[in-house]
């Protein structure tokens, strides 16, 4: 069926299946959330460009190819992608995690399809729009936080004139290769428009443990400053040119939203997340909860910032039974916490809020940790697991769950410890689109990494998060969050892996080139077979320790098998 807008989300990698050179290891994505290392995690600004496009007359089709190769890794995907009628294709490049896989994805556009502009889109996009729409096989950037209003502009463009002077935020090359940008001067008050939500993905496996989240932000910007945040207040000024940090979404396309959560199949099956709800003020904030406690989902979390206020948990408890709450300190150090953004409640604090709330019918309450903070050391990372280990004594038997996330393997493009490095400790390795690019193919993972601190060198960070994401494993076993066996089978899986990493890493640190050849080509065979566990067409995460099969999640957008070519 012909579009006239096709979005694609690239793979972070994309020919991850043939690559004996590429490790790609258990625990290197270390988060909740249920990817793969390949991160088949699209940007949900897809979701509204789909709706606000089409309501304009223009159509737009979303394909997840990350989701699509993990189903079919047979699939001959330039044949496939020469198949697709359409007027543009699109790739974000929201997380410069996905740089490149979008960057192959677009060189193979350009050959099967030519004639068709390839338009890039992202928050690193925007940041790195100069550099990016340089590439041989990028026509076109679009900038900002909504974009709904050029994109329309630039649709009507792409089927008519093609005066692409008259896009507002759009950098682009002229057939002589000129590049051109636009003023970047639409940066509207408001933020996006409401996500259709009454239709998931038909691709939905048959599966005992179901991945089904649906989930929702209300802002762009945010009104908070972690210095390792590239969404964070600063970062989205240096990337936006725009002083005021926020753009909230209007309530009437939160209500459209919720509107179509409650006409979708099988609601109080799925979990609700809320991003960066501790961006609302107190008005918005309880009208989002009356919109909840109207749509029957099976379970809610809501991230926030402060500890929530008691009238605020009732409310929420009120609205869903299975209510949880996501807190970030960071670390247990207060200092550390401090320095990374956060530091407003101590744990003390912190552990008589968890009983008060759990005591109010809270669920459950989730407490994440970092690794790649200022002044944290190994020594302090597992102090951390220390306190999760006494945390848990203390709550055994209720809701409270600990976490700890590595940041790997990017530090953010425009965060504040990206951007003046040296001030807190930190050294950037990678900094432009092609360091980063190049840096995403290294066989190893420690060398993925763009930055390292004064603290914990890439090498060390990375242990230190293995160390520390295992031990939590063995942890959880032992005070009954997990069962003995899975958290066993976890801990030993991540320790295995950190063990071929290091091994991978020092036969790539070999000085002598054909030595160096020889040993990584050695390993070859032993790298694919542990590539091919982990793209098995399952995820397990450290929230999920067990494999779950991949599709039916709301970013699963994966074409029919006879529009891939693969019936029969």
């Amino acid at each position: 069926m012909a579009t006239d807008l096709t979005l694609l989300h690239a793979p972070a990698i994309y020919d991850f299946r043939d690559r004996d050179d590429m490790l790609f290891p258990y625990l290197s994505t270390s988060g909740d959330v249920p990817i793969t290392p390949l991160y088949e995690y699209f940007p949900l600004g897809y979701k509204t460009l789909q709706r606000y496009l089409g309501e304009r007359g223009h159509s737009v089709q979303i394909i997840n190819l990350a989701s699509t190769l993990l189903r079919y890794p047979k699939l001959d995907l330039p044949k496939y992608l020469a198949s697709i009628d359409t007027k543009m294709f699109g790739l974000d490049l929201h997380w410069m995690i996905h740089v490149q896989g979008s960057l192959a994805i677009a060189q193979i556009l350009k050959r099967v399809q030519p004639d068709v502009p390839v338009l890039f889109g992202g928050i690193s996009a925007t940041y790195y729009a100069d550099e990016l729409v340089r590439y041989p096989q990028v026509d076109q950037v679009m900038l900002g936080y909504d974009t709904h209003e050029p994109m329309v502009t630039l649709m009507e463009e792409i089927k008519g004139e093609h005066r692409f002077d008259r896009v507002p935020n759009l950098a682009w090359k002229k057939p002589s290769g000129d590049v051109v940008h636009n003023a970047f001067d639409h940066k509207p008050a408001d933020f996006a428009c409401g996500i259709d939500w009454s239709k998931q993905p038909v691709s939905q496996p048959k599966s005992l443990l179901p991945i089904l989240e649906i989930l929702t932000t209300q802002n762009a910007g945010c009104a908070y400053n972690c210095p390792w945040c590239g969404g964070s207040r600063e970062a989205f000024r240096r990337i936006m040119k725009r002083q005021k940090a926020m753009a909230r979404k209007p309530e009437s396309e939160v209500a459209y939203e919720f509107g179509t959560l409650r006409t979708m199949p099988d609601r109080d099956k799925y979990h609700f997340y809320s991003v960066g709800s501790y961006n609302e003020p107190p008005g918005r904030m309880s009208n989002f909860i009356d919109e909840v406690g109207q749509s029957g989902f099976r379970s809610v979390s809501y991230e926030q910032f402060h500890l929530t206020p008691d009238d605020v948990l009732k409310k929420m408890v009120a609205a869903n039974a299975r209510t949880s709450i996501t807190l970030s300190p960071e670390s247990h150090d207060p200092r550390i916490a401090k320095l990374s953004g956060r530091g407003v409640y101590s744990m003390d604090e912190m552990e008589e809020w968890a009983e008060k709330a759990l005591d109010m019918g809270i669920h459950q309450v989730d407490v994440w940790f970092f690794v790649g903070m200022p002044e944290q050391d190994h020594k302090s990372v597992m102090e951390t697991v220390d306190y999760c280990d006494k945390l848990l004594a203390r709550f055994e038997g209720t809701g409270l769950q600990p976490f700890i996330c590595p940041m790997i393997p990017f530090l953010d493009p425009a965060s504040t410890f990206f951007e003046h490095p040296e001030e807190h400790g930190y050294r950037v390795i990678h900094r432009t689109v092609e360091e980063h690019r190049r840096g995403m193919e290294h066989v190893s993972l420690i060398k993925r990494l763009n930055y390292e601190t004064k603290w914990l060198p890439r090498k060390d960070l990375v242990i230190a998060g293995y160390d520390a994401v295992t031990k939590l494993f063995e942890v959880k076993g032992a005070h009954g969050v997990l069962p003995t066996k899975v958290a066993q089978a976890a801990a030993d899986r991540g320790r295995d892996a950190l063990q071929f990493l290091l091994t991978v890493d020092a036969a790539s640190d070999i000085v002598d080139a054909s030595t160096r050849e020889r040993e990584l080509a050695a390993l070859g065979p032993e790298i694919l077979r542990r590539n091919a566990e982990i793209f098995s067409g399952s995820v397990s995460n450290q929230a999920f320790p067990v494999n779950r099969k991949i599709g039916g999640r709301w970013f699963d957008e994966i074409p029919t098998i006879e529009a891939l070519g693969l019936a029969g």
